[in-house]
C-alpha cells in the first residue's frame, strides 16, 4: 500500500485547522487519527480538547494513562475509534501499533510538523561506548547502531530500550558523543492517507526526515483557506517592530561597524558574563516601559537563560480564565492560542539548527536552509500573540538577523 501524503503549507491564520475539521466532519465514514502538539487540542482522556468540543458528532477519544497511554491507544484503535493524541505519544509508537493502524484503515492528520530526527538523551554517550566495546552493539560506517543479535539475542537487562531502538534501526552515533534518534516511518506509512498542517514545511526537521526516508508528498492549498497575500497585507499594517536600544545594537557590531550575525544565538549567550546579561535585561526593561504600549506581554529566550533575563514588566504570572499564566514561552511553541490576548512580544533569541544535527543530515545529502529554519521559528512564535487575531502587536526582536528575516518575508506576497 502506498500512503498518499498531502502537506497543507499555509501561513498562520489561513484556516488550516478549520478546513481539516470540516474535512473530517463531512467524511464521518473514515477512521481519523488526529495528532496535535498540545493536550488542550487533543484532550487527555479525562477532559475534552478542542477537537472533541468542535467535532462532538465524531466522538473523538483520547487515551488515558491507565494502564498506559500506549496500551489504551491500542485498545481504542482496535475498536476503530476516532482518536486524538499528542506529538509526544505518536513518536513513541511501535510496530504493533502500525499493524493496527493498517488493519483499521486510519486517516492521519498531523497538526504542525513533528521533529522526527532528534537527539537521544536517555542514555549517556559513555554507556554507548561501553556497549560497543562489550560487543553488544555495533556501529556502521554511517554511524547507525545495530544490536548484536547473534551473541545477545535474549538480553532483557538495563539497556533493553537501546536494544529495541537498535533493532528498529533508529539510533545513530555522530562523532564520539552525540546520539541521534530517527523515528521509523512505519506508523505513517501504515495509514491510508496523511495530511500535514504546517507553514514553511521545507524549513522543518520533518521535511528532512521525509527526505531521509525517501517519502513522497504533494502540496495542497484548499481554496476555502485565506490567500497568503491577504494575510501578509494585514500583517504589514498591524505588526510593529520596536527599535533596538543603542546597547543592543552595539552588541551586534564589530569595531569596524560590521554586523555580527551570531549575536544572541546559544553560543553567544554562553560567552556572556553576568554583567553583560544584566545589561541586556535592563535594556529590555527600558524598551518595554518606554517604547511599547500597555498590555499583556509574552517573551522568550533560550531556556537556560530565562532567569538571567527575566525583568520588571515581563516576569510575573497573571490570571487568565482562572489559571495562572507565565509570560515566558518556549521559543518553539506552535499551534497555541493561549497568548492571543498579548499585544507585546519580546524575542531574545537568534535561531540556527543545531550543528551536530545539521552535520548528521548533510552526511546523507539532506540540507537544512538555516535562514528558512530560523524564519519558521520566529514567525510561528510571533503568531502566538494578538497578531493571530489581526490585532496590533508590538515586537521587540533583539537579533538584527532575525528581524531582517521577518521584514524580508513580509515583503513577499506568498
Amino acid at each position: 500500500m502506498t500512503t498518499k501524503i498531502d502537506v497543507v503549507d499555509a501561513v498562520c491564520g489561513a484556516g488550516k485547522t478549520t478546513w481539516v475539521f470540516e474535512q473530517m466532519r463531512t467524511q464521518p465514514e473514515k477512521k481519523w487519527l488526529f495528532v496535535s502538539p498540545y493536550l488542550d487540542e487533543a484532550g487527555d482522556g479525562a477532559s475534552k480538547g478542542r477537537i472533541q468540543k468542535e467535532l462532538p458528532e465524531l466522538n473523538f477519544k483520547s487515551p488515558s494513562s491507565t494502564p498506559s497511554k500506549k496500551e489504551d491507544f491500542l485498545r481504542l484503535a482496535k475498536k476503530g475509534n476516532n482518536i486524538a493524541i499528542t506529538h509526544k505519544l505518536f513518536t513513541g509508537f511501535s510496530v504493533d501499533i502500525a499493524h493496527v493502524l493498517e488493519e483499521q484503515g486510519y486517516h492521519l492528520v498531523i497538526d504542525e510538523t513533528i521533529d522526527l530526527v532528534t537527539f537521544y538523551e536517555d542514555i549517556h554517550h559513555q554507556d554507548v561506548k561501553f556497549l560497543i566495546l562489550a560487543g553488544m552493539i555495533k556501529c556502521t560506517q554511517t554511524g547507525q547502531l545495530t544490536w548484536n543479535d547473534e551473541q545477545w539475542p535474549n538480553y532483557t537487562g538495563r539497556d533493553v530500550k537501546i536494544k529495541e531502538l537498535c533493532q528498529l534501526g533508529c539510533l545513530w552515533l555522530y562523532g564520539d558523543d552525540v546520539l541521534i534518534q530517527r523515528i521509523p516511518p512505519t506508523c505513517m506509512k501504515a495509514c491510508k492517507t496523511v495530511t500535514i498542517l504546517t507553514y514553511l514545511f521545507e524549513a522543518s526537521l520533518m521535511h528532512s526526515w521525509m527526505k531521509l526516508n525517501d517519502m513522497n508528498w504533494s502540496y495542497l492549498y484548499p481554496e476555502e483557506m485565506k490567500p497568503s497575500a491577504e494575510i501578509k497585507e494585514i500583517l504589514r499594517q498591524k505588526l510593529h517592530f520596536v527599535p533596538r536600544s543603542k546597547y543592543i545594537t552595539d552588541l551586534q557590531r564589530t569595531s569596524q561597524g560590521l554586523r555580527k550575525s551570531g549575536a544572541f544565538n546559544v553560543g553567544w549567550y554562553k560567552d556572556q558574563d553576568v554583567d553583560s546579561l544584566e545589561k541586556v535585561k535592563k535594556s529590555i526593561e527600558v524598551t518595554l516601559k518606554d517604547q511599547m504600549p500597555k498590555g499583556a506581554v509574552f517573551w522568550t529566550t533560550f531556556k537556560d537563560y530565562e532567569n538571567k533575563l527575566a525583568g520588571i514588566g515581563y516576569t510575573r504570572a497573571k490570571k487568565v480564565n482562572g489559571d495562572l499564566r507565565k509570560p515566558f514561552v518556549s521559543k518553539n511553541m506552535r499551534a497555541s492560542n493561549e497568548y492571543k490576548d498579548c499585544n507585546n512580544c519580546l524575542y531574545a533569541v537568534n535561531i540556527y539548527p543545531h550543528g551536530s544535527l545539521d552535520n548528521h543530515l548533510r552526511q546523507f545529502d539532506v540540507h537544512l536552509d538555516k535562514d528558512l529554519y530560523a524564519l519558521s521559528e520566529v514567525v510561528q512564535f510571533i503568531f502566538r500573540g494578538s497578531i493571530r487575531e489581526h490585532k496590533d502587536m508590538y515586537v521587540y526582536i533583539l537579533s538584527e538577523r532575525m528581524q531582517t528575516l521577518v521584514e524580508e518575508w513580509l515583503l513577499l506576497d506568498y
